[in-house]
């Protein structure tokens, strides 16, 4: 299947409004003015204005210089290089700009090229959020899996921890809006009434149902509010979290609530396109 046949099941999306300038450095602004609908692209269609890469070797900039990363027909495209025997790595593009209080929503479509190690594996990549602290792979982060059978899974990295919502056949996400998220703080995320509160604990985190498509675009979306966070795929609540924490930088072996970071989107051997990412302002 060549690109064109890859893209024609759906066209590309209107895109909002450029939203930064490439800066090197996170930046505690506010959200610019968003579109009538709420929603702020951060995709300008035509470049990576906005967003650095880091790879686990080579470092910041270079998974630009080959390809690994790049706009395309409007989109982002991650891994759509060509295969030349040489051993790629894995890394992610990152936002400039930090963000909180936001909902986070991707769209995004398998390509067909796998590379060594991982080229009979499950595709993988996964969309990151309150990435703070050194760039490094793998970075202080929250990842929401997106990965063949895995979409939805919770992966605390580098020290963040967090509950895991108490779930019965999947009733993730009761209560909660797309537009306002928690209407007040959740203790039923922390598991049963009349049980001893839940401690945070580190790892992974499964979700609860299959609902992304292989073949065809998926929409991934994270409610994240404060320390708590959803993970929703096409439309279901498969996941949510409560007390997300940093480790505490000024203090060793203490925590902090973790509420506030930069986006970003993994480059994980499997090609992979994306034409929307956008943030909303809960409100």
């Amino acid at each position: 299947m060549n690109r064109r046949d890859l893209l024609k099941t759906g066209a590309s999306l209107a895109l909002g409004p450029i939203l930064f300038t490439h800066q090197g450095l996170a930046q505690a602004l506010p959200l610019p003015s968003a579109g009538s609908d709420g929603w702020v692209s951060l995709l300008n269609g035509r470049d990576l204005t906005g967003w650095y890469s880091m790879l686990q070797n080579s470092g910041k900039g270079v998974a630009e210089a080959k390809k690994m990363v790049m706009m395309e027909e409007e989109m982002l495209h991650i891994m759509g290089n060509e295969d030349t025997g040489e051993a790629f790595e894995p890394g992610y593009l990152a936002t400039n700009q930090e963000f909180e209080n936001v909902r986070i929503r991707v769209e995004y479509k398998w390509g067909m090229k796998q590379f060594f190690p991982r080229s009979i594996s499950k595709r993988d990549n996964g969309l990151l959020y309150g990435l703070v602290g050194t760039d490094k792979v793998w970075p202080t982060c929250v990842e929401c899996q997106i990965e063949e059978g895995d979409v939805g899974d919770f992966f605390l990295v580098g020290g963040i921890r967090g509950i895991q919502g108490g779930h019965s056949a999947g009733l993730f996400g009761q209560g909660l809006s797309l537009e306002h998220g928690w209407p007040k703080p959740v203790d039923a995320l922390s598991g049963a009434k009349n049980q001893p509160p839940a401690e945070p604990t580190t790892g992974r985190m499964i979700k609860d149902g299959n609902f992304e498509n292989l073949n065809d675009w998926n929409v991934v979306e994270v409610i994240w509010q404060g320390d708590q966070a959803a993970h929703i795929v096409n439309g279901r609540t498969v996941n949510t979290i409560s007390k997300l924490q940093q480790p505490d930088p000024q203090n060793p072996g203490k925590f902090i609530p973790l509420t506030r970071g930069k986006i970003a989107i993994e480059i994980e051997f499997a090609e992979i396109w994306f034409r929307r990412i956008e943030v909303k302002s809960l409100v």
